[in-house]
């Protein structure tokens, strides 16, 4: 190859790579939160919109991980809570919306002031040529237990791909790779409450 063909190469990879990059979450701070309020939280199974109808219940239990390697909060056990949410609304379905005294009342019971929900939109893996990848959307917002307010929203949609091999970087192949990045960038967006 040419110095000329290589230096093409180069710039086209460059141009992928920015391209790539420059994707993020789309996200929502409510001006009056008070952060550091929220040191208990508790995560609602997520809905899923997918073909893949336990994709809300995988892509939970990622975020979870996400969410407490992030430290924003002390976060209720998901045993723990789920068995508060059916106390509060047992036999409903997570797909039905939470009302606001609901989720006062399983803010109560699970001592949390800030409750985590979340929709999966995709989930899914995709054909580009011979080659399949994942594709994830997800949309995340944190509510606060006593009022209902949106404190938090953010959404993200990205799907995995080949690697770069004239840079040595690897592409995103696995679902549940691309799952965990996407969660630790929508929280890259949810600023850390005082002293954490």
């Amino acid at each position: 190859m040419t110095r000329r063909g290589r230096l093409r190469l180069l710039l086209a990879a460059a141009t992928l790579l920015a391209v790539t990059a420059c994707g993020g979450p789309t996200r929502f701070l409510n001006p009056e939160a008070d952060l550091p309020y929220y040191e208990r939280v508790g995560i609602v199974p997520f809905t899923s919109l997918a073909q893949d109808r336990a994709a809300g219940y995988r892509v939970t239990d990622v975020f979870f991980t996400e969410l407490l390697a992030r430290g924003f909060a002390e976060v209720v056990e998901p045993g723990q809570f789920t068995a508060d949410m059916n106390s509060i609304r047992s036999g409903v379905p997570v797909e039905t919306p939470w009302s606001t005294e609901q989720l006062a009342a399983l803010g109560k019971k699970a001592g949390v002031q800030g409750i985590f929900m979340g929709t999966v939109r995709q989930y899914d893996m995709v054909n580009s040529g011979r080659d399949s990848y994942p594709l994830v959307s997800l949309e995340v917002r944190l509510v606060d237990a006593a009022t209902g307010r949106l404190v938090w929203s953010a959404s993200e949609t990205r799907k995995g791909g080949p690697g770069v091999p004239i840079l040595g970087w690897g592409g995103v192949r696995v679902m549940e790779t691309l799952t965990a990045d996407v969660c630790r960038d929508l929280l890259s967006s949810l600023p850390r409450g005082k002293g954490r």
